[in-house]
């Protein structure tokens, strides 16, 4: 289990969470796409799929990849800190 810690803007976050989420966990993960991004909000879970890239050929990996999340305060108040654990 990893994890790593983003400071991103508050105002982005609350618009396009997902998003957010796709690009934060496919730096992560170094993969090319992230597929079928789940977001429970309650428990603050998430679970996907990661796909890469190999000589111009997409392969898809069938693995389910599971992980949790913690939203703190990012001293400013403007900002906020993802903590993604995979």
């Amino acid at each position: 289990m990893f994890s790593r810690t983003f400071r991103i803007k508050k105002k982005d976050f609350d618009k396009k969470p997902l998003t957010i989420f796709q690009h934060k966990l496919r730096v992560l993960m170094k993969c090319y796409t992230i597929r079928e991004l789940e977001l429970n909000e309650l428990k603050q879970t998430y679970s996907f799929k990661k796909s890469h890239k190999i000589n111009g050929l997409k392969m898809d990996d069938p693995k389910v990849y599971n992980g949790k999340y913690e939203i703190g305060e990012g001293g400013v108040i403007t900002n906020i800190l993802l903590k993604l654990f995979i």
